[in-house]
């Protein structure tokens, strides 16, 4: 039960996120304008780069916590976290470093106008010292997260998003700006971890983090494992944070804000896609342990199946509904989004299909391949985005985000996972990918009837037609994407949960 409760809560986090940037992103552009945006959404790109910091840690402290907790073994779980306490402490000093270097002698690389300058100086302290801070305070998050209590960690984060975007309205409306909004992003960076550290201490038996039980040889061990997965982490911050960077080298900023709207939509896409396979990570590991290699080969399979039932039908949408999406939400001006959200959303869903690949791989000892693979991805894409932008614009780096992600990430991850778990590539692909392709047919047609029926004037009517085809796409998945043991086994819940309820 309490693997549902991660999932559910991780995609109530994302689907509230997505929520809170719908109404947040045109408050911002209306009070900041074209150019301050673009500056903002460089300087959250540049602050991002920090992240680079973590050396793959982060993944290391969830999975020995998870292993740890499992056996029983306190005493060493507390070594881990100590020694990476050490480790955090010191790249938190030299972020604070590198912050010091990029807001002074390395400033002048942003060619930034003199009235830009100061605000981005600001932000960049006030976000990076916080980024500073949260190394060490990130053991908060990975302790409860390997324990299992996922859900905690994701109830909390979405209360702060909240925060942030209230902070944000408010300080935004006083006229602060630019520098308001990084107030409240630093603010409410802050706020997770203080709220986690009483939940953790006493949710956690035998817990005690002390540098005095720093130990050098654990460092060595946490390295064998987190390299990997930071190159994986610098892969995916390249082809997240680095495309306005690139914009901005040869475009002006108002192209930078252009693109990071569809960006946005496709970046929450991927991360709401992304929560299903998150939350059975700390279980892939587990069952890696116990030797029960049928529950990992049903994690690759049953878990991308599923996890496809959400993101094709998703996806597809919003690509029928980008054009009206983006018009209604931020006018006419952001016209050459649409193409750019359509492409990305193309390569979000490719990238989509190899995460539970990914996950299998990386916790049965297959992280350096994904490692490799998905750096591979990310030097290709920057590659390609440097070279294509110089003869399609902002289209050229979306392209490169699509022709990196197929290549590599698509037609490289997974079949290595299905070889890995003797899985026969098109037996994946019958059993994972196409039962959730045949319902996409009745599910754009349906949009596509309602939208002839009713032409889109407005957000309501996209979200009614949206969710009416939805509604299509799962009902036709229902019989034609499930086995029939997995619908008695849905039958069978639905019918104790409603025959449990007083009459």
């Amino acid at each position: 039960m309490r693997w549902v409760l991660n999932i559910a809560s991780n995609y109530l986090r994302v689907i509230v996120g997505i929520a809170v940037m719908f109404f947040l992103i045109p408050f911002q552009v209306s009070h900041l304008g074209l150019d301050l945006f673009g500056l903002w959404s460089l300087i959250f790109a540049v602050v991002g780069l920090f992240g680079l910091l973590d050396l793959g840690f982060a993944t290391a402290a969830m999975k020995y916590v998870a292993e740890l907790t499992a056996s029983g073994d306190h005493a060493a779980r507390n070594q881990v976290l100590s020694t990476l306490l050490v480790v955090y402490t010191v790249l938190g000093l030299i972020c604070i470093a590198l912050v010091a270097i990029l807001a002074g002698p390395a400033s002048g690389w942003f060619a930034l106008k003199p009235d830009q300058a100061a605000p981005f100086t600001l932000a960049l302290w006030l976000l990076g010292g916080v980024v500073a801070i949260n190394f060490p305070a990130s053991l908060i998050k990975a302790i409860l997260i390997g324990s299992g209590r996922m859900h905690l960690v994701n109830g909390i984060e979405l209360v702060t998003t909240l925060v942030n975007a209230a902070l944000i309205v408010i300080l935004l409306q006083a006229g602060l700006g630019l520098v308001g909004m990084a107030i409240a992003t630093a603010t409410t960076m802050l706020l997770g971890p203080v709220v986690m550290l009483p939940l953790t201490i006493r949710l956690t038996p035998g817990l005690s983090v002390s540098p005095r039980l720093f130990a050098p040889a654990r460092v060595r061990e946490l390295l064998g494992f987190s390299v990997y997965f930071f190159i994986a982490n610098v892969a995916v911050l390249i082809i997240l944070r680095m495309d306005p960077v690139v914009i901005k080298t040869f475009l002006p900023l108002t192209a930078v804000a252009v693109y990071a709207v569809g960006a946005k939509i496709a970046e929450y896409t991927y991360l709401l896609n992304k929560q299903f396979s998150n939350a059975l990570m700390p279980l892939v590991s587990l069952s890696k342990g116990a030797g029960d290699t049928d529950t990992v080969r049903r994690i690759l399979v049953d878990g991308t199946r599923f996890l496809l039932a959400i993101a094709v039908p998703f996806v597809a949408l919003l690509l029928f509904y980008s054009e009206p999406f983006i018009v209604h939400w931020m006018g006419p001006d952001f016209a050459e989004s649409v193409t750019v959200l359509r492409i990305l959303l193309l390569a979000m869903l490719l990238a989509s299909v190899q995460l539970n690949a990914a996950n299998v791989l990386g916790m049965t000892g297959q992280h350096r391949f994904v490692a490799f693979a998905m750096g591979g991805s990310a030097l290709l894409n920057l590659a390609l985005s440097l070279i294509l932008i110089q003869f399609f614009g902002l289209l050229g780096v979306a392209l490169g985000t699509l022709i990196a992600t197929f290549l590599v990430e698509f037609t490289l991850v997974v079949p290595r996972a299905c070889r890995d778990q003797g899985l026969a590539l098109t037996g994946f692909v019958r059993r994972a990918i196409w039962p959730t392709l045949p319902a996409l047919v009745p599910t754009l047609g349906t949009a596509w009837l309602l939208a002839q029926w009713h032409p889109i004037s407005g957000f309501v009517w996209i979200f009614l037609e949206g969710a009416a085809s939805a509604l299509v796409y799962f009902t036709v998945f229902y019989w034609s994407g499930l086995t029939a043991a997995e619908r008695d086994l849905i039958a069978g819940k639905l019918r104790r949960r409603f025959k449990s309820r007083p009459a």
